[in-house]
C-alpha cells in the first residue's frame, strides 16, 4: 500500500487514503492517529567493504555501539539496533559517543 493522503479536521488526524499498489485502487481508512516512517533501507552503501554490515545493510554494532573496527562506533537507524525511532537513535547516539570517549581515554596514542 502507498499512503496518498492524511486526512484531518484541523485539530487531529481523522483518517488516511492509500493506494493498493497491485490494483491501483484507492481506499480510505478512518483512524485517530498515524505513525510516520520514511524508509526501510539503511543508507549504508558507501560503507561496503569497511565496517561489517548485516544482510539488510545495517551496521553491525554491539551493546556499546562498537563496530568490528576498533575505535569506530555507529548509532541510529543505520545500525542493527531494533526499533528504528528518533528517540531510540538519540539514546544510541549518546551511548556510542560515551563509548567512543571511553575508548579514546583508555587507548594510548602512538607517539
Amino acid at each position: 500500500a502507498q499512503t496518498t493522503e492524511v486526512k484531518g479536521d484541523g485539530q487531529k488526524v481523522t483518517g488516511l487514503v492509500y493506494k493498493d499498489r497491485t490494483s491501483e485502487a484507492l481506499h480510505e481508512v478512518e483512524l485517530e492517529g498515524i505513525f510516520v516512517q520514511i524508509g526501510l533501507l539503511p543508507n549504508s552503501d558507501w560503507l561496503k567493504g569497511t565496517v561489517e554490515l548485516s544482510r539488510f545493510g545495517e551496521i553491525i554494532v554491539d551493546a556499546k555501539g562498537q563496530t568490528n573496527i576498533p575505535g569506530v562506533f555507529a548509532a541510529g537507524d543505520v545500525t542493527t539496533v531494533p526499533y528504528k525511532q528518533i528517540v531510540i537513535a538519540v539514546g544510541e547516539g549518546a551511548k556510542a559517543s560515551l563509548s567512543a570517549f571511553d575508548h579514546l581515554i583508555r587507548t594510548s596514542v602512538p607517539a
